[in-house]
């Protein structure tokens, strides 16, 4: 019955879509990209790895994992700022593309998350993220970063108000072809994987998914995969692990 009312919530279509496992799912996405050289080159596999290795590990994120890393890959950035650390499991991600493209990451916590990393291009605040973007233009002068931001990630407090207010200080500071990550667009009392095991989580009211539904003037379904062109962005979304929307200005996903 909990499972039911899980996917009830959350939306079958993926679910009935596949009946592989986790590893099974692991290995295709590995083959694809191998196949497709001109997302990782041969010299960057071994990252890749990593992140599949990291994504085991079952978690809130861990299905978003990779694709945070191809999508991040693909655009190539000088600039990566991460709002929300926690664990560090998207800044593990987002470490390692760093490495490879030699990109400044920015890494923004009210908490103190210092010890998470040691890249040596890694800027970690602590800071309450949209009093940082009030001020990013001079922070990003000071610190020899460059001001406009090609790879955001958003994972805050996923409350509705809080993220009104990232994407009105922090969209000015994207560059032309960036991307937008936000993680918990599907966050309601329990969520599935794509393995098909469930987690406890929170009913924030659509907080964030609503929010984009306000930028953009429509509405979206979070329970189900889509992909759309709002306001000439494209959007993707996948439901599960507490939702992860992604958007890619002025450009297509690879």
């Amino acid at each position: 019955m909990l499972l039911q009312r899980i996917t009830d919530r959350i939306g079958q279509s993926r679910i009935v879509r596949t009946a592989l496992t986790l590893p099974a799912l692991t290995i295709i996405k590995l083959n694809n990209l191998l196949r497709g050289q001109k997302y990782i080159p041969p010299s960057d596999v071994d990252k890749y790895r990593e992140v599949m290795a990291k994504s085991r590990a079952p978690t809130d994120i861990s299905d978003h994992l990779d694709e945070l890393f191809v999508q991040s890959m693909n655009i190539n950035p000088d600039t990566i700022v991460e709002l929300g650390v926690r664990g560090g499991e998207s800044t593990f991600v987002f470490e390692r593309v760093s490495q490879l493209v030699e990109a400044d990451l920015i890494s923004v916590d009210i908490e103190d998350c210092s010890e998470i990393s040691d890249y040596d291009r890694w800027h970690f605040v602590q800071a309450d993220d949209v009093d940082l973007a009030r001020k990013f233009d001079k922070w990003a002068k000071k610190n020899d970063v460059k001001e406009s931001i090609d790879v955001l990630f958003i994972d805050t407090s996923h409350e509705y108000a809080h993220t009104v207010e990232e994407i009105e200080q922090w969209f000015p500071h994207l560059s032309s072809s960036s991307i937008v990550f936000f993680h918990d667009t599907n966050l309601t009392r329990y969520y599935l994987r794509e393995d098909g095991t469930a987690g406890r989580a929170w009913d924030n009211q659509r907080g964030v998914i609503r929010a984009l539904e306000d930028y953009y003037g429509c509405e979206f379904n979070e329970k189900e995969s889509f992909t759309t062109i709002q306001q000439g962005d494209l959007i993707k979304h996948n439901p599960y692990c507490n939702g992860m929307t992604i958007i890619k200005k002025g450009g297509e996903f690879e």
